[in-house]
């Protein structure tokens, strides 16, 4: 199994997935994409968040991942906001994931408001790779969350849930199509989201690779909305 095709294909990925605009659950990791565990020691990662009907504000997520052990990972990650908004750093999410014996990364993130409106939240994530041989794979992740910064109208939890099959087309090429959806346990209907995004990933150096992405909104708050998201993750 490829366990970590995400950084040693290094290669250009172009993925359709639903969910990018999605609830708060969808940025709830210290991950900027879903992924297992890095091969590097330490990995750095950042990006720039634009939303079509917000062009006055975006984002800049700064995070970092280090590798305590054999299959142990720890990482931070500082949400910044720029434009006209109110705070700089709306939240800040600090997590740990494990990788088993069978190759599942499991992950879990406490995510801690900077004002006291945003308040915290909790969440536990899964992530699989399959390789059915050298030329197709595909991944699947789930997350679900809990407390008021993932959750609304005093939700029990928040879920979200990931299965992208892709091909590989190269080394350093390969194409993905993904599905997403996320919603919560109070009021599932009405906070149901899904999303449409393609995206780009070019590879360079060991561990490290810039993926460009448009999301547009299929269903939900975000419908018809459109969302670009630049993401460069580095390992060193």
């Amino acid at each position: 199994m490829r366990s970590n095709i995400s950084v040693t294909l290094l290669g250009l990925m172009i993925s359709l997935k639903l969910g990018f605009a999605l609830n708060p659950i969808h940025e709830s990791s210290y991950n900027l994409v879903p992924a297992t565990n890095y091969n590097a020691a330490t990995t750095l990662s950042t990006g720039l968040y634009i939303r079509s009907q917000q062009t006055s504000v975006f984002d800049v997520p700064l995070g970092l991942a280090l590798q305590v052990g054999p299959r142990v990972e720890v990482g931070a990650r500082v949400q910044t906001r720029w434009g006209d908004v109110n705070s700089h750093a709306p939240y800040m999410v600090f997590g740990v994931k494990w990788l088993t014996v069978r190759h599942t990364s499991v992950q879990a993130d406490l995510l801690v408001g900077t004002q006291l409106e945003t308040g915290k939240g909790f969440s536990i994530g899964t992530f699989y790779q399959f390789d059915y041989n050298s030329v197709f794979f595909s991944r699947l992740s789930s997350r679900v969350g809990f407390m008021e910064a993932l959750t609304d109208e005093d939700a029990l939890m928040a879920m979200e849930i990931e299965f992208s099959p892709g091909i590989i087309i190269h080394r350093f090429l390969s194409l993905e199509c993904g599905l997403i959806a996320s919603s919560q346990t109070t009021g599932f209907e009405r906070y149901l989201a899904i999303d449409a995004q393609p995206s780009i990933r070019i590879g360079f150096l060991h561990n490290s690779f810039l993926e460009t992405a448009l999301a547009l909104g299929l269903a939900g708050d975000h419908k018809e909305e459109m969302r670009v998201k630049i993401t460069l993750i580095h390992g060193i």
